[in-house]
């Protein structure tokens, strides 16, 4: 009876086991569904959000490029109005030089060559210096707000070599007048002329100091106006392939 009895209890457990062995499979079966679900979940949503990260990095650098070639637009147009000026002035000024450069060379008094100066000017003379202001808060603005990194290796040094280029340039202008006029000097010039107490040569050579000023700023605005618009053609040019291609 003994061994019956064991023979039972073994038969009893083989049974156990073999139902077991199913419910663990199933258990295993679920585990490893609900873990392929939570890790797919996962990656969904990591790929989501480096997408729309990736969609609004590139919106920003979109609209950072705008307003940088807006900007960019509103300081050539800034600086071809100074160059018509400065042109402008330095054939006013050229041509009073000139009438009171005769009159010293052939022995005019002062007060009349003077005379002669203020009738070629219409009775009143006047001196006019501008620069462009060249603005960068575009630039500025790309730069705080990291809009910059989110561009391509090449659109990012374009802009970089324009603004680079205006500061540049700019800092060269406003050397060249706080170097080449001496306006301590030119305040009394014009003092004294408007006193009627003053020599043709001291006119003459503010006349000069001016005529110099002028034509170097139009000559450094129009090398900054020929390397942005090289810029410009360049990033087009760059440009037109991948817009063509897509």
């Amino acid at each position: 009876m003994e061994a019956g009895a064991a023979g039972a209890a073994d038969s009893q457990t083989t049974a156990a086991s073999g139902e077991a062995a199913p419910k663990k499979a199933r258990a295993f079966r679920h585990f490893a569904g609900e873990y392929v679900m939570i890790v797919l979940s996962i990656v969904t949503a990591l790929g989501l959000e480096n997408g729309v990260r990736q969609f609004n990095q590139a919106r920003e650098a979109r609209e950072a490029a705008r307003n940088l070639d807006a900007e960019i637009a509103v300081n050539l147009a800034e600086m071809r109005a100074v160059v018509a000026h400065s042109d402008g002035e330095v054939k006013r000024l050229r041509r009073l030089q000139e009438i009171l450069l005769a009159d010293i060379k052939a022995g005019v008094g002062d007060e009349a060559a003077i005379q002669h100066v203020m009738h070629a000017s219409g009775e009143r003379f006047t001196v006019s210096l501008r620069t462009p202001s060249l603005q960068r808060e575009a630039w500025d603005v790309a730069v705080a707000n990291q809009a910059l990194s989110f561009m391509s290796q090449e659109q990012l040094q374009r802009y970089a070599r324009q603004y680079a280029n205006m500061r540049d340039i700019q800092a060269m202008m406003l050397g060249a007048g706080g170097s080449f006029i001496d306006r301590p000097q030119l305040s009394n010039v014009m003092s004294n002329l408007e006193m009627s107490d003053i020599t043709a040569r001291e006119l003459y050579r503010v006349l000069a100091q001016m005529s110099f000023v002028h034509e170097s700023n139009s000559k450094n605005m129009r090398t900054l106006e020929k390397l942005l618009v090289g810029e410009q053609q360049r990033g087009l040019k760059q440009a037109g392939p991948k817009e063509s291609s897509a």
